[in-house]
C-alpha cells in the first residue's frame, strides 16, 4: 500500500467544542465535586433526552473541574483519587443524568487502558498527556469484532479500515481507544488516535430508548492511520490475546455505579413526589402521598433493596483498589477471582434497578406518567446499559463460580500459533 492509496480524506467532521474554558484546580472533594456537577446537568435534562442532545456544556465541565483525571496518579500528574472516589462520582452523575453518568464511566475505564497494558511504566507518557490536555477519552473496543484487522503501512505503523457499533463517547471525546486485530492474525494491537484523524467518521446513528445522550454511534475507519507512537505497549507477554487485564472489572464496577445511581435518582423523584403531591386513591386520612401506610411498605422494600446494593457495592470497590494498588504482583488466579466479584456486583446492581426504577410510577400516579417529568428515564438509561452483556451469561460464570469456588479462565482469542519471525509484537 502506497500514500496514495490511503484515505483521500481529510479530516473528519469536526467534534463538539468541549475545550475547557477555565483550568480549575483538582477538588478537595472529588464525590462533592461530581455532586455538584449533577446538579448543573438537571438544567435542560429532560430537553436534551427528549432531544437525543449530547451534552457538549457538560462535557467541558468534566474537563474544566479535573474530574477527568480524577483515576490517575498524583505522580504523573493526576488527581490521585481512588476507585471509590471515581465509582462514586458515577453514582452521582448518575442520580440525576443517566447519559452524563456513563459518558464519564466509560472515559474512566478507557483512559486506564494505558496503565492497565502495562504495569511498569511504559505508557506513563500517554497518562502524562491525558492529563496536562485534560483529554476525555471514548472507545473503539469490542472484542468480538475479529474482522477488524489492521494493515501494515509502508512507512511503519498500520493502516485500520472497518465499521464498529454501539462505541461509547467517541465523538464527544478527543482521543479514543482502538482496538484491531494484527496483521498477522496472531493477537490484538491497542491504539489511541485523536478523534478527528482523516478517515474517522461517526455514524449519528444512536436511536435506543435510553443513555440518548451519551454520544454512542457506529465509528467508521477509512484506511485510517496507526503510527507507531500511538500503539501502547503490551507488558503482560510477547502478545495480547485476550481481554487487558482489569478491563472487566474496572467496567463492571462503573457500569453498577450507573445502575446503582439511577435506582437512587428514581427514589429520590419519587420521594420528593410522595412527600409533596397526592395521587388518587390513597387511603383515607392522607394529606401527601407518603401519608398512606401501603406507600410506606412499597417505599420500604424498595430502599431496602438499594440499601443491599449499596453495601455490596462499597464491598467490591474495596477488593478492587486492593487488587489495582497490587497489580504487580497479583497472580492470575487473584485476579480472575476480582474479575468474578466485579461480575457479581454488576449482574446484582442491574438487576435491582430494573426492579427499582419502573416503581416511580406506583409512587407518583397516573400524573407521574405526564412526558414533562420523564420519569421513565431512569429505567430507559438502565435498560439500555445493562443490554450491553446479557445478564443471562454473566449469571452463568457467577454461578459455576459460587458451586465450584473455580475462578472464570480468561482464554486466548487467537488459536495457539508462535508469532512469524520477525513478526512485530502486537502490543509494542
Amino acid at each position: 500500500m502506497n500514500d496514495a492509496e490511503l484515505s483521500p480524506l481529510g479530516a473528519s467532521p469536526p467534534r463538539p467544542d468541549t475545550t475547557p474554558m477555565t483550568i480549575e484546580p483538582y477538588p478537595t472533594d472529588w464525590i462533592a465535586a461530581a455532586r455538584a456537577l449533577a446538579e448543573e446537568s438537571r438544567v435542560g435534562l429532560v430537553e436534551r433526552d427528549r432531544g437525543f442532545q449530547a451534552p457538549v456544556a457538560l462535557v467541558r465541565r468534566l474537563r474544566e473541574t479535573g474530574l477527568v483525571n480524577l483515576l490517575y496518579p498524583a505522580e504523573l500528574g493526576g488527581g490521585g483519587g481512588t476507585v471509590r472516589d471515581a465509582a462514586h462520582a458515577v453514582f452521582e452523575l448518575a442520580r440525576v443524568d443517566g447519559s452524563l453518568a456513563t459518558l464519564l464511566a466509560f472515559h474512566f475505564y478507557n483512559s486506564l487502558v494505558p496503565l492497565m497494558l502495562d504495569y511498569r511504566g511504559a505508557n506513563d507518557h500517554v497518562a502524562r498527556e491525558s492529563v496536562a490536555r485534560r483529554w476525555q477519552w471514548g472507545n473503539v473496543t469490542q472484542y468480538v469484532r475479529r474482522d477488524f484487522i489492521a494493515e501494515r503501512h509502508p512507512k511503519g505503523g498500520y493502516v485500520v479500515s472497518g465499521t464498529k457499533t454501539w462505541n461509547t463517547g467517541a465523538p464527544l471525546a478527543e482521543i479514543t481507544t482502538v482496538l484491531a486485530v494484527h496483521p498477522d492474525q496472531i493477537g490484538y494491537i491497542y491504539a489511541y488516535i485523536p478523534t478527528d484523524r482523516a478517515g474517522l467518521s461517526f455514524g449519528d446513528d444512536w436511536d435506543q430508548i435510553g443513555l440518548r445522550g451519551a454520544d454512542s454511534s457506529s465509528v467508521t475507519f477509512d484506511k485510517v492511520r496507526l503510527y507507531d507512537h500511538e500503539v501502547l505497549h503490551w507488558g503482560h507477554g510477547p502478545v495480547q490475546t485476550g481481554p487487558v487485564p482489569f478491563w472487566t472489572s474496572f467496567g463492571a464496577v462503573f457500569y453498577s455505579a450507573v445502575f446503582l445511581g439511577s435506582a437512587q435518582g428514581a427514589l429520590d423523584a419519587a420521594r420528593a413526589y410522595a412527600t409533596t403531591d397526592k395521587r388518587q386513591n390513597t387511603l383515607p386520612g392522607a394529606q401527601v402521598t407518603a401519608d398512606d401506610v401501603l406507600v410506606q411498605v412499597q417505599f420500604a422494600e424498595s430502599w431496602l433493596k438499594l440499601q443491599a446494593g449499596l453495601a455490596y457495592f462499597e464491598q467490591v470497590i474495596g477488593k478492587l483498589q486492593v487488587a489495582w494498588d497490587a497489580r504487580r504482583e497479583i497472580s492470575d488466579e487473584a485476579r480472575s477471582r476480582i474479575a468474578i466479584e466485579t461480575l457479581s456486583l454488576r449482574s446484582f446492581a442491574s438487576k435491582i434497578a430494573l426492579e427499582i426504577t419502573p416503581q416511580i410510577f406506583e409512587f407518583g400516579g397516573g400524573r407521574a406518567t405526564n412526558a414533562s417529568a420523564d420519569f421513565d428515564r431512569y429505567w430507559r438509561d438502565v435498560r439500555t446499559l445493562s443490554s450491553h452483556d446479557p445478564a443471562v451469561l454473566a449469571l452463568r460464570n457467577v454461578g459455576v463460580y459460587a458451586l465450584t469456588q473455580t475462578p472464570p479462565a480468561f482464554p486466548s482469542h487467537f488459536p495457539a500459533a508462535k508469532p512469524k519471525e520477525g513478526a512485530a509484537n502486537a502490543g509494542h
